[in-house]
C-alpha cells in the first residue's frame, strides 16, 4: 500500500495536468489556409491571438468598470474633530485646559442621490453596448480583410501553377527544338523563339512567387500569425470557389455591428441627457454623529447626538452644459447610422452588379474560352512535334491560353473581393466571440 500511494499521487497529478491542457488548449504556432476555419472560428482566433486587439480589450475593461461603478453608493464620510480648543485663560479661571473644556465630535455624512443613479446606470451600459459592438465591428473587418488577404494567396497559388505548367512545356519543347536542328528539322531562330518564349514564362513565374511571399507576409501582419500557403493549385481553388458558390446573405444592413455600436450610442448620450436635466434636482446630504462636551461648568450637555441636512443650491449650474453635450452626441449617432446605413445600400446594389457582370464573365471562361484554348494548344502542340506546324503558331497559341488562364485567376480573384465587400456592407459576417462578450477573468 505504501508502494502503490506514490503511483497514485503521480497518476493523479498527471491526470490534473491533462485536464489543463484540455481546458487551456495551446495557440496553434501557424495560420493554416488549407484548413482555415469558418468566419466564426476565424474571428475567434484573430480576437486571441492579434496584438492589433490589446487596446480594444482594454477598452472594453474600462467601459465594463464604468458600468459597475455605476451601481455602487457614494462613499460615506467620516468627520471627527476636537472644538473648543482654549486659548490664553480659561473661562471661568482655573479650569484644566484639555479635560474640563475642549469637545469631541465623531460624525458621518452620506450623499443621497435624487433620480440621478438610474439615468447614469442605462447611460454607462448603453456605453458598454456601443463599446462590445464597436470592438464587434472592428474584428468583423478584420476577419474579412484577413479572408480577402488567404483569396490573394490562392489567387497567386493558381497563377503559380497554371505558369509551372506553361514553363515546363516551354522548356520540354525547347529541348524538342534543339535536338531537331541538330538533326537538321529545325532552323536556329525555332529554337530562339523557343528559348525566349521558356525565359519570358519563367520571369513572369518568379514575380508570382514574389508575389506570394508577400501575400503571405500580409496576412500574418493581419492575423498575427505566420500564414502558411494553401500548397496546392485545387486545395486554393476549392477555397475561392467555396465562397463564390455561396448563396449571397440577405441585406439587413441595419444589422450590422457598426450600425448597432451607433444607435447604442444614441441610447448612451439620450441617457446621458435626462441624467443632465435632472441635476437641477439638489442631491441632499444627511449627516448625524456624537458629541462628548468637556465644558459641563458651563451647562452644556456631556452626551449628545447630532443630525444634519446640506443642499446644494443649482443656481448657477444646473446641468446645461452637459444637456447640451448629449444633445449634440445624440444627434451625431442619429445623423451618422443613417448617412451610413444610406450608404452601405448604395453600395450593395453596385457591387451586386459589378458581381453579376464578373460572375457571366467567369462562367463564360471557365466553361468556354479556356476549355477551346487548351485544346488548341494541345493540338498545335501535337503537330508541332510532328513537324506539320511551325513553332511560331504554337508560341502565339500557348501565349493566348497563358494569358486566358491568368486572366481567369484574376477573375475569381475579382469575384471573390466582390463578395467579400456585399458582406462587409451587409450585415453578414462572424458573430462576436464568447470571450468578446464574457471575457474570462
Amino acid at each position: 500500500m505504501r508502494r502503490s500511494l506514490p503511483a497514485l499521487i503521480a497518476l493523479g497529478t498527471l491526470l490534473g495536468l491533462t485536464a489543463g491542457a484540455e481546458q487551456h488548449p495551446t495557440s496553434p504556432a501557424t495560420l493554416l489556409l488549407s484548413t482555415l476555419p469558418d468566419d466564426d472560428g476565424l474571428a475567434e482566433l484573430l480576437w486571441e491571438h492579434s496584438a492589433d486587439f490589446a487596446d480594444d480589450r482594454a477598452r472594453l475593461a474600462a467601459s465594463r468598470a464604468d458600468h459597475q461603478r455605476t451601481h455602487l453608493l457614494p462613499n460615506p464620510e467620516l468627520d471627527v474633530s476636537m472644538n473648543t480648543i482654549p486659548l490664553g485663560a480659561t473661562n471661568p479661571p482655573g479650569l484644566r485646559r484639555w479635560d474640563d473644556v475642549p469637545n469631541y465630535v465623531v460624525g458621518l455624512s452620506e450623499l443621497v442621490e435624487l433620480g440621478k443613479r438610474g439615468p447614469r446606470q442605462d447611460a454607462a451600459k448603453a456605453a458598454l453596448v456601443a463599446t462590445t459592438l464597436d470592438v464587434h465591428a472592428a474584428l468583423r473587418a478584420r476577419t474579412y480583410d484577413v479572408l480577402e488577404r488567404a483569396a490573394d494567396v490562392a489567387t497567386t497559388e493558381v497563377r503559380i501553377a497554371e505558369l509551372t505548367k506553361l514553363t515546363d512545356d516551354a522548356l520540354k519543347l525547347t529541348d524538342l527544338q534543339r535536338a531537331r536542328q541538330q538533326h537538321g528539322d529545325a532552323a536556329g531562330l525555332d529554337v530562339d523563339r523557343s528559348t525566349l518564349e521558356a525565359q519570358s514564362l519563367e520571369t513572369a513565374l518568379g514575380e508570382e512567387r514574389a508575389k506570394l511571399a508577400d501575400a503571405l507576409l500580409a496576412c500574418a501582419q493581419l492575423a498575427g500569425l505566420p500564414c502558411e500557403p494553401f500548397g496546392s493549385h485545387e486545395r486554393a481553388m476549392s477555397f475561392l470557389k467555396a465562397r463564390l458558390d455561396r448563396a449571397p446573405a440577405p441585406a439587413a444592413i441595419e444589422s450590422r455591428p457598426d450600425l448597432k455600436a451607433l444607435s447604442a450610442q444614441q441610447e448612451a448620450a439620450r441617457s446621458a441627457l435626462t441624467l443632465a436635466k435632472r441635476r437641477w434636482i439638489p442631491d441632499p446630504t444627511v449627516r448625524a454623529g456624537y458629541t462628548r462636551d468637556q465644558f459641563v461648568i458651563a451647562g452644556n450637555q456631556k452626551n449628545s447626538l447630532f443630525v444634519g441636512l446640506s443642499i446644494p443650491l443649482p443656481l448657477f449650474d444646473h446641468g446645461q452644459a452637459d444637456a447640451q453635450a448629449a444633445s449634440a452626441s445624440a444627434e451625431s449617432a442619429r445623423v451618422a447610422r443613417e448617412l451610413l446605413t444610406a450608404q452601405a445600400a448604395r453600395e450593395t446594389d453596385v457591387l451586386n452588379q459589378q458581381l453579376r457582370a464578373v460572375q457571366e464573365r467567369r462562367q463564360k471562361l471557365h466553361t468556354q474560352t479556356l476549355p477551346l484554348a487548351e485544346g488548341v494548344v494541345q493540338r498545335l502542340d501535337a503537330a508541332v512535334k510532328a513537324g506539320g506546324v511551325a513553332l511560331q503558331d504554337l508560341l502565339l497559341a500557348r501565349r493566348t491560353y497563358g494569358e486566358l488562364v491568368l486572366h481567369a485567376a484574376d477573375l475569381d480573384q475579382t469575384a471573390y473581393h466582390l463578395t467579400v465587400a456585399i458582406a462587409r456592407a451587409s450585415a453578414a459576417g462572424p458573430r462576436a466571440p464568447d470571450t468578446l462578450i464574457n471575457p474570462r477573468s
